[in-house]
């Protein structure tokens, strides 16, 4: 915390700081996360899909929004639906995903 405490303020208690201190760490963390999150959210607008399914996906194989980024721009509407089924379970496609990726 600054020292904009005015004349006459009390001096902040120990809940106070605490919140600050939370509320910083708490940005900080938005920080990192906000360029991850604009590709999973651009992920989803491209493939039409709710961002906490392509969130989920991401996470279970443990994907970068950015890589599925790079197959959507290499291979277009085509691997957009592999992606797509590879969300929806299918092996075959996840198969294809892996020899894109080369690492799933």
């Amino acid at each position: 915390m600054t020292n904009s405490r005015k004349f006459g303020e009390p001096l902040p208690t120990l809940e106070d700081t605490t919140r600050a201190f939370k509320l910083k760490k708490e940005e900080e963390l938005n920080d990192a996360f906000k360029p991850k999150f604009k590709d999973t959210e651009k992920v989803a607008k491209i493939l039409n899909k709710d961002i906490n399914d392509v969130a989920n996906f991401l996470k279970k194989h443990k994907l970068d929004a950015d890589d599925l980024l790079d197959v959507i721009e290499t291979g277009g509407r085509r691997y957009s639906l592999a992606i797509i089924a590879a969300m929806k379970g299918n092996r075959k496609a996840l198969r294809q995903l892996d020899d894109l990726l080369g690492f799933l």
